[in-house]
């Protein structure tokens, strides 16, 4: 068998080997819901009027949007975000003690469409913050069709002109996080592998 021959058996063999090592990761899918500001009382940097934007970072372990559930342990980040980032923040309920109220979950068929979304995620003890661009300590906030949303004290809050339609899928969005341009460290490892064994290959020429 000829030395062309043997290359041409067993690099395509080893590329694949490599390539099938790296392991697949998991999606991060973000659920996002729009409003405007009806009512700010003491929230700093929130004004009635404002675009209010309600984000959930969610990861199941899927890849894929098509026939998924995501419950409230597959919450990553939960954030706020009102005029259009005046005033952000940003929680992780699962990286302290969780949700106080976690009924419902986000859905979808296998078409990928939101067919249900939360009637009760809220946290209102012992928040996990991650991130704020506010002057005040965020101590509630509920998605949960009725109450204010988001609460820098139990008097300062800032309520939404539709609060009944964030538990309605309609008014939901979801869809992958934004992918990362650079490759992870076990993508890396593969190239370099596969590149030396296309290197060495040439090299026995």
């Amino acid at each position: 068998m000829t030395n062309q021959l043997l290359k041409a058996l067993c690099l395509p063999a080893m590329t694949c080997a490599v390539f099938s090592a790296i392991p697949a990761h998991a999606a991060i899918f973000t659920a996002t819901y729009t409003d405007t500001v009806s009512v700010n009382l003491g929230v700093d940097n929130v004004n009635v009027g404002d675009t209010a934007v309600i984000t959930y970072q969610l990861d199941n372990g899927g890849t894929s949007l098509l026939g998924q559930t995501w419950t409230a342990s597959n919450i990553v980040t939960v954030t706020f975000n009102f005029g259009n980032g005046s005033h952000v923040t940003t929680f992780n309920p699962n990286g302290g003690d969780g949700l106080d109220f976690s009924v419902g979950s986000f859905v979808t068929n296998a078409s990928g469409q939101l067919t249900a979304v939360p009637t009760d995620w809220s946290d209102y003890s012992n928040l996990n913050v991650v991130s704020t661009n506010s002057t005040q300590t965020p101590v509630e906030w509920f998605v949960n069709g009725s109450n204010a949303v988001y609460y820098t004290s139990s008097s300062n809050r800032v309520g939404l002109t539709n609060v009944s339609g964030n538990i309605v899928a309609a008014n939901w969005t979801i869809q992958p996080a934004q992918t990362q341009t650079t490759p992870e460290p076990g993508t890396l490892l593969g190239l370099l592998a596969v590149g030396s064994l296309g290197a060495l290959a040439r090299k026995r020429q």
